[in-house]
């Protein structure tokens, strides 16, 4: 069994194809695991909040701002003729009915991922920090507290628990809040989600698997697919041919280009993100949870002794370029939430590529090809439904669960 690619996703697959006694190989073209789209992202595990972005504000907002640097979600114009049928998919599933469909389906399936983590920790398989005590988002004018009560109506829906706070209550939950005390209307608490550092969770899951004799092959770029009478053989790298009964791919952005070559087409666009990450130490203090600014569009999250700052959504293909203006967009927003922070001159500056599908859910199924899966597609979700999808991959591999009817195939029409 070889899994391509060590994210978040792929690593936590091969721990569990591993956990059920099958001989697993991982290959990666970085030099260790999470180091691409994992590595920097913005740190939740929020089932409360999984949400496909084809939602019917999306549209209308990509179309308002395209071209616009200082926007949280642009369109790049020499990016549009590239979105083609996927773009017209995704302008479809921002449909009210089709909004709420695609986020009951993720909110159920985040939730047994959190589940599924909270097992991994709980039964010691990995030796992980997850925080918990739920997020806070944070609004500043009346329109903003008339969007959370919508929002609150829409969770309510979804049977997620909310809290709506005053200012006051606000700030006392996150004292680092005070010096804008003054400018907030009022908050909301999302408390069964969670956070952590995604990459040092991938870290984790890579220890626990090479104790359960998982062999993990860094450095190595899949140049190609074996396939034979109609079944998966194997693949090879640049340097030699590996044999694999079972092949899974979970290599994020780069999964259409993998399966092209064999007929396969996959609706996985990549839509780039961007953080930077401040030590403690720098800017001397740390929030005690995620904080989301509704107004900013950002989030900050404290992870050890680091905060991360992460926004921004762009689609620009697959140009993974750190823009210096978008970095500065994070820069003004997080010195806009904490004014008296002096910003530091580490950054550490960072973007990834978000393996996007039209509907927003990932694809998790075995395809045409025997022997061959794919468990990809996650967009910003990869941290949050990374347990949830590798107990599913490995229930279809296993022959627990089929993958016909499931909501997350490939042969779904992502209209």
């Amino acid at each position: 069994m070889i899994v391509v690619g060590a994210g978040v996703v792929g690593m936590t697959t091969a721990l569990y194809l591993a956990r059920e006694g099958l001989s697993v190989a991982v290959i990666d073209e970085q030099q260790g695991a999470g180091l691409s789209t994992s590595f920097a992202n913005g740190g939740l595990v929020t089932p409360s909040t999984a949400m496909p972005w084809s939602s019917p504000a999306a549209l209308k907002l990509l179309l308002r701002w395209i071209g616009r640097e200082d926007a949280p979600l642009l369109m790049r114009p020499e990016a549009i003729p590239r979105l083609g049928l996927w773009g017209l998919k995704f302008a479809a599933n921002c449909r009210p009915a089709a909004h709420l469909r695609l986020s009951k389906t993720l909110t159920h399936f985040a939730r047994e991922s959190l589940e599924e983590l909270d097992g991994l920790i709980a039964q010691r398989m990995i030796d992980f920090p997850l925080g918990r005590g739920g997020l806070l988002a944070i609004y500043r004018d009346e329109a903003g507290l008339a969007a959370r009560d919508r929002y609150v109506e829409l969770l309510q829906g979804l049977a997620i628990e909310t809290r709506t706070l005053d200012a006051d209550t606000t700030v006392a939950m996150e004292p680092s809040l005070a010096p804008i005390a003054s400018s907030l209307c009022g908050g909301l608490l999302l408390p069964n989600d969670a956070w952590g550092d995604a990459w040092r969770f991938s870290r984790a899951v890579e220890e626990a698997s090479r104790k359960l004799d998982v062999a993990c092959h860094f450095g190595t770029r899949l140049a190609s697919l074996v396939v034979e009478n109609g079944k998966i053989s194997g693949l090879r790298t640049a340097e030699t041919l590996m044999k694999a009964r079972y092949v899974v791919i979970c290599a994020g952005p780069r999964t259409p280009a993998l399966l092209g070559p064999l007929g396969i087409r996959v609706p996985i666009m990549p839509v780039k993100g961007y953080s930077i990450s401040l030590s403690k130490s720098d800017i001397g203090f740390l929030p005690r949870r995620p904080i989301v600014d509704d107004l900013a569009h950002i989030g900050v999250t404290p992870l050890g002794d680091r905060l991360r700052i992460a926004g921004t959504v762009e689609f620009a293909g697959y140009d993974g370029a750190i823009r210096p203006q978008r970095i500065d967009n994070l820069k003004r927003a997080v010195t806009a939430l904490f004014p008296g922070m002096t910003m530091p001159d580490d950054l550490s500056p960072w973007a990834g590529l978000r393996p996007m599908t039209p509907d927003g859910l990932p694809i998790i199924d075995a395809i045409q090809i025997s022997g061959l899966y794919v468990n990809s597609g996650h967009g910003a979700l990869g941290w949050t439904l990374a347990c949830g999808s590798a107990r599913l991959m490995t229930a279809i591999i296993m022959g627990r669960e089929p993958a016909d009817g499931s909501p997350f195939r490939l042969a779904r029409s992502f209209w």
